[in-house]
C-alpha cells in the first residue's frame, strides 16, 4: 500500500512540473524530432504553424540577430530556436529579471557545442551558456 501511495505522489509531482509550451513554427517547416523528444521530458509541447512568424518574433522583442527556426513560449518567456532543455530548466528556475527569454540562434543549430544567449527587455543579449 505504501508503494502505491508513493507512486501516486511521484506521478502527481511529475505532472505538476510538466509545463505547457507553445511552439510556433513557419507553415513550411517542421521541428526536429530529436529536439521535440527532449522537450517532452520537461514540457507538454503544442505545435502551431503560423504564416507570420517574423511578426511574432518582432512583437515579443526578439533581436533579429537571435532569430531561429521556431519560437516557443512558456509562461511569459520566449525561447527562440531549439534551445536545449537543460538551458530552459535553468532559466525557469532562476527567472532572471528584465529578460524575455533565451535564444539558440540559427547559426548555432549545426554546432557541436551550442551557444545559448539570454535576451533582455531592451533587446540586448549576452552569452548564457554553452551546451
Amino acid at each position: 500500500m505504501k508503494k502505491i501511495a508513493l507512486t501516486l505522489v511521484t506521478l502527481t509531482l511529475l505532472n505538476a512540473e510538466n509545463l505547457k509550451m507553445q511552439i510556433y513554427k513557419p507553415v513550411t517547416s517542421s521541428c526536429p524530432a530529436s529536439w521535440l523528444s527532449e522537450i517532452e521530458e520537461i514540457a507538454d509541447p503544442q505545435i502551431m504553424s503560423i504564416a507570420d512568424l517574423k511578426g511574432l518574433k518582432y512583437t515579443i522583442g526578439m533581436p533579429r540577430e537571435m532569430y531561429s527556426c521556431n519560437t516557443s513560449i512558456i509562461d511569459d518567456y520566449a525561447f527562440e530556436g531549439n534551445v536545449p532543455p537543460e538551458a530552459i530548466k535553468k532559466f525557469l528556475k532562476e527567472k532572471p529579471k528584465n529578460t524575455i527569454g533565451l535564444s539558440l540562434p540559427a547559426n548555432q543549430n549545426d554546432e557541436e557545442k551550442k551557444k545559448v544567449y539570454i535576451i533582455f527587455d531592451d533587446k540586448s543579449y549576452k552569452l548564457y551558456g554553452i551546451y
